[in-house]
């Protein structure tokens, strides 16, 4: 079920992310499997990927985007990112909230003219 914002609450979610922005913007950053060569492009702020590249060297990480534009897009993502940040894995509603973070994510990466994620 996909998410639905009024248009009060994506200006108000959009106005948070500006400001989040602000203190430690958001990038997109894509990873490459050592194994397998596969790609992953991921949202996140820009000091969580410098702790990611630290804590796992044997990937190769690299900007894409740097400071992601607030879009409605990234707004829905945001939202997705958080209500899964705050579920239990035994919930039954985690999986439909991981496909919504993955369906976000590639709309905020289509927004930014990015090849989505598999």
């Amino acid at each position: 079920m996909p998410l639905q914002l009024n248009k009060e609450q994506l200006k108000e979610i959009k106005q948070q992310l500006t400001d989040t922005q602000r203190q430690s913007h958001l990038v997109i950053f894509k990873s490459v499997s050592p194994d397998s060569g596969g790609t992953l492009h991921m949202i996140t702020n820009y000091g969580t990927f410098e702790t990611l590249q630290k804590q796992r060297p044997e990937l190769k990480m690299e900007i894409v985007r740097d400071i992601v534009p607030v879009t409605d897009s990234l707004a829905y993502w945001a939202v997705a990112q958080d209500t899964a940040s705050h579920m239990q894995p035994s919930d039954p509603n985690a999986s439909e909230v991981a496909l919504q973070v993955e369906k976000y994510t590639n709309d905020v990466l289509a927004d930014n003219k990015l090849p989505q994620n598999k």
